[in-house]
């Protein structure tokens, strides 16, 4: 897209579904990457990751204004701690802030025309838009019972910010995609981000003890259904899976904001922002901007860096053989050698993928039926795959060829055709 060859619409980067009509959903996302790229390398990359956390903190810290600095710290440090594990350099950052910004249209009263562009931005960046409606309609719902103003306008407004993201190079197919995503339902299970939180892990526990702090600040007070409704409704969608847990902590900022204010703040108008956080904010990313250019823009120590190498020496990576690997290895091989001619069995757009492809890939990694018959149905000669999983097994005791091994990697050829072709099939 940044070199000018427009948007694609059918996927150029695998042979298992090539020319497979797509809705690329993040496009404008993708689009910032690729001139970001094109501008400053990778490094530049990575600084708009950082600077569109540290935008996110600083809406947060806003959102969680409670009266006085101290005050307003304490709530916008506890909202972020409840999410900022989950803040991972990837479209679903857009999101983050299209929902921070929603919110704080709203609570700072402000016009809810300003929903329409921030809402075009969220649907053409990420496919989260639809959990700024359900806290519009939670939080409806909540003045109602308070019996407060429960005008629908900012409803109104998202609406109408909906029907603007209908401008876009997708037309309608943009907002209704994530709709068509119940035939992989099976396949999205395998995902960790769809799973329910493990609290057990570090990132999971470090969000847990800001999740517990957030709860015991706000049953200190009565809680207002405006705010209740959202946060437990959030929440819960938190504990379902674990990539509902930073927009949660974004929906919980606010509460906690009033739940810290002073009761003889409640008169005064806006708490203040505390600009000793916002400081902070600022400062960090100054000092993140500066690492990141001073170290290498991308951590590869997990991906097969020696044995990618090893297949473009010899040959392997391009036509007339066909490679099959794992998921996060397809990411790596678009990155470093699409341009070269590689093409990708899988990668980890499971959105993207038919989910017939997708089965087959789940059937390799699990070896949940005989792993040959897949790798027939694709005329594989070539497996790219972690050493000791189940699938190098088999295919060795299959007679299949340890070509190559290091870090933890295997390159596994074929020492004859596929079993259809020996067979005389």
């Amino acid at each position: 897209m940044a070199a000018g060859r427009g948007i694609p619409h059918a996927d150029p980067y695998s042979y298992t579904a090539h020319g497979v009509r797509w809705v690329v959903e993040s496009w404008l996302a993708e689009l910032s990457y690729g001139w970001a790229h094109r501008i400053g390398g990778l490094h530049l990359v990575v600084l708009e990751q950082a600077v569109l956390m540290a935008l996110l903190a600083g809406l947060m810290a806003t959102l969680a204004r409670a009266g006085t600095p101290l005050r307003t710290a304490l709530a916008a440090g506890v909202a972020v701690g409840a999410g900022v594990a989950w803040w991972t350099p990837r479209p679903l950052l857009f999101g983050l802030v299209g929902m921070a910004l929603t919110v704080l249209v709203v609570e700072r009263r402000a016009s809810p025309w300003w929903l329409v562009p921030i809402v075009w931005v969220w649907a053409n960046t990420h496919g989260s838009f639809a959990l700024g409606l359900l806290w519009l309609l939670a939080r409806l719902v909540g003045l109602w019972l308070d019996r407060d103003d429960a005008s629908p306008r900012y409803v109104l407004g998202f609406a109408g910010g909906l029907v603007a993201a209908l401008v876009n190079p997708f037309g309608p197919r943009l907002l209704t995609f994530a709709a068509t995503l119940g035939q992989k339902r099976a396949v999205f299970r395998g995902i960790v981000e769809w799973h329910s939180p493990n609290f057990q892990n570090g990132d999971g526990l470090f969000t847990l003890v800001f999740l517990g702090a957030a709860l015991v600040i706000l049953l200190r007070t009565r809680v207002p259904w405006r705010d209740l409704l959202p946060v437990v409704g959030f929440v819960a969608l938190g504990l379902l899976a674990l990539r509902n847990l930073p927009v949660a902590a974004i929906v919980i900022a606010p509460a906690l904001g009033r739940s810290l204010q002073p009761e003889q703040e409640s008169s005064r108008g806006r708490p203040r922002l505390n600009w000793a956080f916002v400081a902070v904010i600022a400062g960090a990313m100054v000092l993140f901007a500066a690492a990141s250019q001073s170290h290498q823009a991308l951590d590869l120590g997990s991906y097969p860096v020696a044995a990618t190498r090893y297949l473009d020496r010899e040959g392997l990576l391009r036509a007339p053989h066909r490679l099959a690997h794992q998921d996060i290895v397809g990411d790596y091989l678009i990155l470093y050698y699409y341009r070269r001619g590689a093409r990708v069995f899988v990668d980890d757009r499971y959105d993207m993928y038919p989910a017939r492809v997708s089965d087959d890939y789940t059937d390799l990694l699990r070896v949940r039926s005989d792993p040959e018959q897949v790798l027939d149905r694709y005329r594989v000669d070539v497996v790219l795959w972690a050493d000791g999983q189940p699938l190098v097994t088999v295919l060795l005791h299959e007679g299949w060829h340890r070509a190559f091994a290091r870090s933890g990697w295997v390159v596994l050829t074929r020492q004859s055709g596929p079993r259809e072709a020996r067979s005389g099939g």
